[in-house]
């Protein structure tokens, strides 16, 4: 089955679309946070300073800082109506202290090399137009014993029927991506409709 171009912005820079995209998707995404806590506590993290590339609605990070006191979140994204949402979000959820979300576009991060102790990715790979790009920068930010996750949506039969799946990855396409990066060696793992690679954890 070939990969399907995005039917979507690769920018949620539209309020509707992005209300929507919450309304779609909050708990699945918020699922995909429980999921990283628990990678991180078996990895024995207990803080540390965090970027969330492509941080959306914010879900995940909000997981994380409600689970892990002694962090600092950085979350970007470009899309401002879901910034707005991931602040709006995290206030509600008594976390606003420890997590700060900006605009900022994933494939050129605006921090220093070796400035973050684990960065995540959540359903990004497919959607960026540079995921090579992206991996490299997700490298150069985190530190020589940092811990790097990424997930992704996975391009399985059932792409027949659920369109979003029609436009990402296969697992062996997304090891293709990531073998062309700079990124540091990790393990690969699968669920029903995703992908992960994580380095670390």
């Amino acid at each position: 089955m070939k990969r399907a171009n995005l039917f979507h912005p690769r920018i949620f820079s539209d309020q509707e679309w992005a209300e929507g995209y919450y309304n779609r998707n909050a708990k699945n995404i918020g699922r995909v946070g429980e999921r990283f806590v628990k990678l991180l506590k078996g990895s024995g993290f207990e803080k540390g300073r965090i970027l969330d590339t492509g941080c959306g609605f914010g879900a995940v990070a909000i997981k994380i800082a409600q689970s892990f006191n002694d962090v600092e979140i950085v979350g970007i994204d470009l899309g401002k109506p879901l910034i707005k949402l991931g602040q709006s979000l995290a206030k509600k959820s008594g976390v606003a202290d420890r997590i700060d979300f900006f605009e900022g576009d994933v494939q050129e991060l605006d921090f220093e090399t070796d400035s973050f102790d684990v960065v995540i990715n959540t359903f990004m790979l497919h959607i960026v137009e540079y995921p090579v790009l992206m991996l490299n920068e997700i490298e150069r930010v985190t530190r020589n014993h940092g811990r790097i996750m990424i997930t992704d949506l996975r391009r399985i039969w059932l792409a027949l029927v659920v369109k979003k799946l029609k436009t990402a990855f296969t697992l062996e396409e997304g090891k293709e991506v990531i073998n062309k990066s700079s990124v540091r060696p990790g393990r690969y793992s699968r669920g029903p409709f995703w992908w992960d690679y994580m380095a670390g954890v």
